[in-house]
């Protein structure tokens, strides 16, 4: 809801439900890490018939971003004390 509000898109609560229930069922398929293009697909294809050509694609790829760039930062850290904690245990072995 908070994206398409900050795009200024008239999406229903219905519409909303429908592009989160299309994602939960495009996230079977096997596709590539991070869901790259079945996601931004399932978003397309429930918004399809609301919202235009240019709205459709900066809303599933707007969507997309919020949902996968606060875990780049937070998978860095993880990797990062991971790799801190392997080169411990090298030196003390």
């Amino acid at each position: 809801m908070a994206v398409a509000k900050a795009l200024d898109l008239p999406l229903s609560v219905a519409v909303l439900v429908v592009v989160l229930l299309s994602i939960e069922v495009s996230n079977i398929l096997p596709t590539l890490p991070g869901q790259l293009g079945t996601f931004e697909a399932a978003v397309l294809g429930a918004t399809a018939g609301i919202l235009g050509q240019a709205d459709g694609p900066a809303f599933a790829l707007v969507f997309h971003a919020q949902q996968i760039l606060p875990q780049i930062p937070l998978g860095m850290i993880a990797m990062a004390d991971t790799a801190v904690l392997r080169n411990r245990s090298k030196r003390n072995s």
